[in-house]
């Protein structure tokens, strides 16, 4: 389990290399929660992620089907969950979205973008919070 840490970025390119090394710890299993809002980041976050893990694919975000599984091929980790909640009404149960097939699987790392919006997040789950500081300067917590 991480350490709560802060992390101030300047810009986009260090955001996206804190995600990288963040993602360069992964083991498989993990479960991230990101919360922040509107245009903080989240996504830019997420695909860094993916390119730190070889996804090729292009990462969009999955706002309107919720979940995209992407196949990873690095070693002990074999998918990706992307997952964005941002037009959910209420407090979604995992399970109402599919989400419980693959949260915790060994072989996967599941990232749920506007993670306030559900309901059960196991207990294990790391929470990233992202806050503007100024427009381009972040403030980043992982817990």
């Amino acid at each position: 389990m991480l350490n709560m840490r802060e992390i101030i970025t300047n810009n986009i390119s260090e955001t996206e290399k804190a995600a990288k090394d963040l993602a360069k710890t992964f083991k498989g299993g993990e479960i991230l929660a990101l919360f922040g809002r509107l245009g903080v980041g989240k996504t830019v976050f997420v695909k860094a992620m993916a390119k730190a893990l070889n996804i090729s694919e292009v990462i969009t975000s999955p706002t309107f089907v919720l979940m995209k599984v992407y196949d990873v091929n690095v070693e002990r980790i074999k998918h990706f969950i992307h997952v964005d909640c941002y037009r959910l009404e209420g407090k979604e149960d995992l399970a109402d979205i599919g989400l419980l097939d693959y949260l915790g699987v060994p072989q996967t790392v599941s990232v749920i973008e506007w993670a306030d919006k559900i309901s059960n997040l196991p207990d294990k789950t790391i929470k990233i919070s992202m806050e503007y500081l100024d427009e381009e300067k972040r403030k980043i917590t992982i817990n």
